[in-house]
């Protein structure tokens, strides 16, 4: 029976690779320890990911928008296919940064994140989730917000 301990953890995360980010809440994390550990563990992993898959998307569109207005410049005479191309690209880049607040909210709702414990983590968190509430995303903002937020020093600014 010890030889089937090891396997319990393994189990619950594949269980838990299978809940989307927005069900995880307090009512998960009652089961036992070994589910609160998982749930950390998979929702960081996912919120890594995200990140990365992010970032991509950001680049992308950093790069529609640099053609798009290239374009706009030299006289607009791809206008059509780059404003299609800039669009598509935005949207997924906002598509992007949802997953990333879904999983925010779920480590936050979890209390894997609080204020108490990291500060810092905690602000970020809550300010990409008012950042999205209204309509925007990282790097629309004025940089100086973003440090502020960074370091963790509250601001009337945000």
């Amino acid at each position: 029976m010890t030889a089937q301990i090891p396997a319990i953890p393994e189990l619950v995360s594949h269980i838990l690779e299978y809940i989307p980010s927005n069900n995880f809440g307090p009512h998960l994390l009652e089961v036992n320890p070994i589910w609160r550990a998982e749930a950390e563990r998979v929702l960081w992993k996912r919120h890594k990911k995200a990140e990365e898959v992010y970032k991509q998307a950001a680049d992308v569109f950093k790069k529609a928008e640099m053609d798009y207005w290239q374009d706009f410049s030299d006289g607009d005479k791809n206008h059509n296919k780059l404003t299609n191309v800039f669009a598509k690209a935005y949207q997924e880049k906002n598509t992007r940064f949802e997953e990333i607040i879904a999983i925010e909210r779920a480590i936050l709702h979890c209390g894997f994140i609080m204020e108490e414990t990291n500060k810092r983590e905690y602000i970020w968190m809550r300010y990409n989730i008012q950042t999205f509430k209204n309509g925007f995303t990282p790097g629309e903002f004025d940089e100086e917000v973003i440090q502020i937020v960074r370091k963790g020093v509250y601001s009337d600014k945000f």
